[in-house]
């Protein structure tokens, strides 16, 4: 079976939607201090080329094509035709978790006769309610939570595997991380993310850059990819000035542009931003260009959404590094720990779902129009089919 990802797949930034938003926050690289007390760079300290031969090391690693690092035990899908999944979407309307839900379906219908039911949230904490309450009333058989924090649905998480229901959580940030209860979890894995951000930083700035990382605590995934950065600057390039601006998603249109503007009119040093993701700096690159500063003043972040990653082409853009992961692979890999959950085997820990690193060096690597393409690598199809007996 062959699910081909849509052209235009949305970026993953916009799907991540945590309806309660935490309390802003502003850390610099050392800890918890206020972003406006972070020390500045000492000019005059020796750079740590070992730092930076440390971090190239690593980058060099993702720029290849991604290989298969996924399980090699096989599961058994005899007996699980007729099984409902309940699936909670944060919303239906983003377009790749419209997507995940959709190629996902597809592999339980056709592997295994698993049904899928999906339940829209909306974005609405009380709409994911009210989809746990109908799930546990018709007796499903498992319970997906995609995007939604699961520390928000402890109660709801315990009331339906009471019942015999088994929870699994989707994107919430560290691959495996079932901490809030739940039987299973399949994220993208942020850490990795986050560390490979503050990688490029480090040797792009040549160990001696100023950068402001730009939250969004309303993101689940949000904290543990912003800490990685944090710890793998503090690490590597201890010289290095890094702080922390958190901008939630109703304001990333509006409030990111301006960050960007006053930082390059009352910090001209401060010459990178940091950006969880592509969707949630797309506004700061309008604004980098509209100052006319892409050749002083650069971006780097996460997803390689189409639409955004091209801009690497384009040296007046600002865009200087866009990572993608693999969103076909990791709709197989939720299939596949559904099935696992499903039939009471151990689940997996880390899939280790495909990031690829796109930069200007390798841009040319990308082929508009066909995302999959862009990473080099389809085999995870035929390692998941092995898997299923097929």
């Amino acid at each position: 079976m062959t699910i081909r990802t849509p052209g235009r797949v949305a970026g993953i930034a916009a799907a991540l939607v945590l309806i309660a938003g935490l309390a802003a926050c502003s850390t610099d690289a050392g800890g918890a201090a206020p972003a406006d007390s972070g020390a500045p760079a000492d000019s005059g300290a020796a750079v740590d080329t070992a730092g930076i031969e440390t971090a190239q090391a690593q980058l060099d690693i993702y720029y290849e094509p991604p290989t298969w690092q996924g399980p090699d035990v096989p599961v058994d899908l005899t007996g699980l035709e007729g099984k409902r999944v309940t699936y909670i979407n944060v919303s239906s309307g983003i377009p790749v978790l419209k997507y995940w839900t959709d190629t996902v379906k597809a592999i339980l219908d056709e592997q295994a006769g698993v049904i899928l039911e999906e339940v829209d949230a909306k974005g609405s904490v009380d709409e994911a309610n009210r989809g746990f309450q109908q799930a546990i009333a018709s007796g499903a058989d498992l319970i997906v939570l995609q995007a939604l924090s699961p520390e928000l649905f402890a109660t709801q998480i315990a009331d339906a595997q009471a019942q015999g229901i088994k929870v699994i959580t989707g994107n919430t940030g560290v691959p495996g991380d079932v901490s809030e209860g739940q039987d299973a979890e399949v994220s993208f894995d942020y850490v990795k993310i986050g560390e490979l951000i503050a990688d490029w930083f480090i040797v792009d700035s040549e160990g001696a850059g100023k950068a402001t990382v730009i939250s969004s605590d309303d993101v689940p995934a949000s904290q543990p990819q912003v800490q990685a950065t944090l710890d793998r600057v503090a690490e590597l390039c201890p010289q290095c000035d890094v702080k922390v601006e958190d901008i939630q998603i109703p304001q990333w249109e509006t409030s990111v542009p301006t960050l960007v503007q006053s930082t390059i009119n009352t910090d001209p040093e401060r010459t990178y931003f940091l950006p969880l993701y592509d969707g949630q700096g797309l506004s700061g690159l309008g604004a980098i260009r509209a100052a006319g500063a892409g050749d002083r003043v650069t971006m780097g972040a996460f997803n390689a959404t189409p639409g955004i990653v091209e801009s690497l082409m384009d040296p007046t853009s600002g865009l200087g590094l866009d990572i993608g992961g693999q969103n076909e692979w990791w709709a197989y890999a939720m299939a596949d720990q559904i099935f696992r959950v499903l039939q009471d085997e151990e689940p997996i820990e880390n899939y280790n779902v495909g990031l690829r690193i796109f930069d200007r060096d390798n841009a040319e690597e990308l082929i508009v129009g066909e995302e999959l393409d862009w990473y080099g690598y389809d085999g995870y199809r035929d390692e998941f089919l092995a898997l299923w007996g097929k």
